[in-house]
């Protein structure tokens, strides 16, 4: 399959998820994806990161060592559409970051959650990556626990307050134990 003219051919969840399966079942084509991901045009960039959002979460063994291409793509840039950090803190949820990309995956994702002008979707990914990036340091737990309050002070979104209502207690057990222990 031609990864490329796929994706070109048609946009829709079908599709997307049509993709998703071959990428899932051939790994092969993980590295023709991230090279569209990353290198191809504007289009295929926006098409390529739906479709790596869905690998990530059905395979995120396979987007481990490619964390530091992604992190780096997250980074919010002139002209760069918002799908591309979507995927990748979509992917954040579930990929296991290894110690020495954990700082820069937390810190990114905080960003990105504090960031009132990232569209929602963002948003409600990197809050729950966010909180699960603290779970491996409670000391952290404080910290998104405020952003998380600071966010829903300023929204009326419904997917941030259903993430925040999931999350919360979660980190505030976290805090918990970090002040009993």
């Amino acid at each position: 399959m031609n990864l490329r003219e796929e994706l070109l051919r048609e946009h829709s969840a079908q599709q997307t998820q049509r993709l998703a399966d071959y990428a899932c079942a051939h790994p092969t084509a993980l590295a023709e994806l991230l090279k569209l991901f990353w290198y191809g045009e504007e289009r295929e960039r926006q098409l390529a990161a739906d479709v790596l959002g869905w690998v990530g979460q059905r395979r995120p063994r396979w987007l481990v060592p490619h964390l530091p291409g992604l992190l780096a793509a997250a980074q919010p840039a002139t002209g760069q559409h918002p799908a591309v950090r979507r995927a990748i803190v979509r992917v954040l949820q579930f990929v296991p970051v290894p110690e020495e990309w954990q700082a820069l995956a937390f810190d990114t994702c905080l960003m990105l959650l504090r960031a009132p002008h990232e569209p929602v979707a963002i948003r409600a990914y990197a809050l729950t990556a966010t909180a699960r990036l603290a779970g491996s340091y409670p000391e952290l737990a404080a910290e998104v626990i405020d952003a998380i309050e600071n966010v829903l002070i300023t929204t009326d979104s419904t997917a941030l307050r259903s993430r925040a209502d999931r999350e919360l207690p979660k980190l505030r057990d976290l805090v918990r134990e970090v002040l009993s222990g």
